[in-house]
């Protein structure tokens, strides 16, 4: 049978003064009237029945999870809470665990929650093709082609072609802009959209193989008892840097569906309706003259005049100012408001 495993712990801290500490990116309204994480499993619904979603998060979010999962008729049974924040490796782990026990032909697709897709029925197509290449022993991860030299995001580096999927070079950390550059003009570079689909049988050999220490605390994972004692030992790192930088058994599988990670506002703005002149414009605002701007007012009236590449956001207690192609620096904001202990404004 085919699971997921949504992933919907972070802190959305790019998307600053929208998204606080209690009220993170997933669970906004972002690019329609539901939020981000409602979105992701409705998407993933005709492929997956709702008794086989699974959730990670954090138990800070617990009632805000429990809400969602009772809304879209998910078990709170496949609810994991994690005690602190541990990264991806963690959480992946331990459901593949509880997943392969219960089903042992299992398939799992694991996936962020806030991410945009505008295609579904592609989306889920080529979903359908990673699930049949992972039965053929391998990992797939999911490769989105670049469009622009983006600073933000890990890449793939796709190494030879086997019929209908790439084997993997490597992975990549987030490049500076000149190596972003080059990456979006070579073709065998693709964004890592932290999509994986695996079988808990081969995602748990190659933990055997690359953190056996792990490995053995895991396969010990019987019940929520034995979680709670597991998880303090457990490796706060990626499940990219654990296992997929690591492992030889990986596929890269090109996806072209309209994805974005929403990964700062500039990102928003460019899924967004535009007018004549590029802008995305809503709530109360007036302008005169703007080009490329985006603007969100919550409450107050928002007037602009010959902007160009602005981005404003607006919320009852702060104010977002900056140039569209610095968005992605909005989380050193939020960096320093801790810093300063603005925990009003966290």
């Amino acid at each position: 049978m085919n699971y997921a495993i949504i992933l919907a712990g972070g802190k959305g801290s790019r998307f600053w003064p929208l998204s606080r500490e209690l009220e993170p990116k997933q669970f906004l309204n972002v690019y329609s009237d539901k939020p981000l994480i409602e979105e992701s499993i409705n998407r993933i619904s005709p492929l997956i029945k709702k008794e086989n979603i699974y959730i990670a998060s954090s138990r800070v979010y617990k009632e805000k999870i429990n809400r969602c999962s009772r809304k879209l008729r998910i078990p709170l049974s496949n609810i994991l809470l994690e005690p602190s924040p541990k990264n991806t490796f963690a959480p992946i782990a331990v459901l593949s665990k509880y997943i392969g026990d219960c089903d042992p032909g299992a398939v799992i697709i694991s996936m962020p929650s806030d991410h945009f897709i505008k295609h579904t029925q592609k989306f889920l197509k080529l979903l359908n093709k990673g699930i049949e290449i992972v039965k053929r022993g391998y990992i797939v991860a999911l490769g989105i082609p670049p469009t622009r030299p983006e600073t933000g995001f890990g890449y793939i580096r796709a190494q030879s072609k086997i019929n209908d999927f790439y084997l993997i070079d490597r992975f990549i950390e987030k490049p500076d802009l000149a190596r972003a550059k080059k990456f979006v003009r070579d073709k065998r570079y693709y964004w890592n959209g932290g999509i994986f689909i695996f079988t808990p049988r081969l995602l748990l050999e190659e933990i055997k193989k690359f953190v056996p220490g792990i490995y053995s605390a895991i396969k010990q994972l019987k019940n929520k008892k034995d979680f709670k004692k597991l998880w303090p030992g457990l490796p706060s790192i990626s499940i990219d840097y654990a296992i997929m930088e690591k492992t030889r058994r990986i596929a890269l599988l090109p996806v072209e569906c309209g994805w974005s990670d929403l990964g700062s506002w500039e990102a928003v703005m460019d899924i967004a309706k535009k007018d004549k002149n590029g802008n995305v414009f809503s709530g109360r605002h007036i302008d005169i003259g703007s080009r490329n701007t985006f603007a969100l007012p919550q409450k107050r009236l928002i007037a602009t005049l010959g902007l160009d590449n602005i981005i404003i956001v607006d919320t009852k207690d702060a104010l977002l100012v900056c140039r569209r192609d610095m968005s992605q620096g909005v989380k050193k904001i939020a960096g320093i408001l801790k810093q300063k202990n603005f925990k009003g404004q966290l």
